[in-house]
């Protein structure tokens, strides 16, 4: 199944779901966007799903598969040293490897599981630096994404930066081609699932998935959600807050467990 091509399949945007989230979270409706199809059945639902939003760390899930695209499965074997002047702030695992350096295979993990901004760096640099990325996220057929800073800097989710953003229906494209599209190997495919973390949500729902947050009160989540036969591609972010205030991921978590029942009740 070609994800990747996913608005050309049949989508059923439901207003209810969209109405049900906000009264779940308690967002307004421009704090929320989110997308989602159900790749069983073809239906799906959108929020303001083409606006922009910060890509935040999630640019560590795209180096990866850049990574595996370009050169496969050894791709993560290969071990990072760095210095700890390339050290920044919530990297609570690459601050304790500076001696000794981490696989990128760890980098993945340290990235996408604890949410470590340094490993997102290396990873982005070990994949060619910004615009090897962003032109990675073109050949997918992803017109929106863009990564154009490090982090912190790329976390700072300024609403009026055009810098480092996204859109959901773009992340959520573009993160399904990569884990379950023609974009990688078979092989190389489950290598990144393997690095993504899976949690267990209401409704017997297990998502794989990536998370990350930011200033503003920006987080974004994308991934995809499996319950028996189903499997829905998913997408959401959350802005709420003043530059100093970090984005919650109980938050859009909480975004992405509401759009799962809003679709539950619609099948």
């Amino acid at each position: 199944m070609d994800v990747s091509r996913a608005a050309t399949r049949r989508q059923v945007v439901r207003a209810g779901i969209g109405t049900g989230i906000l009264a779940a979270t308690g967002l307004a409706p421009d704090e929320v966007t989110f997308w989602a199809e159900d790749l069983f059945s073809g239906r799906g639902a959108r929020h303001r799903a083409d606006e922009a939003r910060p890509v935040l760390t999630l640019s560590a899930g795209l180096a990866l598969g850049l990574l595996l695209s370009d050169r496969g499965p050894h791709a993560l074997t290969g071990r990072v040293r760095y210095s700890a002047t390339q050290l920044v702030r919530s990297s609570p695992v690459c601050a304790w490897h500076v001696q000794d350096g981490l696989s990128v295979a760890q980098l993945g993990d340290a990235a996408l599981r604890r949410a470590d901004a340094t490993a997102t760096n290396l990873l982005v640099a070990r994949a060619g630096g910004a615009a090897a990325l962003t032109a990675f996220c073109r050949r997918l057929g992803d017109r929106r994404t863009r990564v154009d800073r490090a982090a912190p800097d790329s976390c700072t989710g300024a609403p009026w930066d055009p810098q480092d953003t996204t859109t959901t229906a773009a992340l959520a494209r573009t993160y399904g081609a990569l884990l379950l599209g023609r974009a990688l190997a078979p092989g190389a495919r489950s290598q990144l699932l393997d690095l993504l973390p899976t949690t267990g949500l209401t409704g017997g729902w297990a998502v794989t998935h990536a998370v990350a947050s930011g200033r503003y009160g920006t987080a974004a989540l994308v991934g995809t959600a499996r319950r028996g036969r189903r499997q829905v591609l998913v997408a959401a972010t959350v802005r709420a807050g003043q530059p100093a205030v970090l984005g919650s991921r109980s938050a859009v978590t909480q975004v992405v467990v509401a759009l799962l029942e809003g679709l539950d009740r619609t099948w």
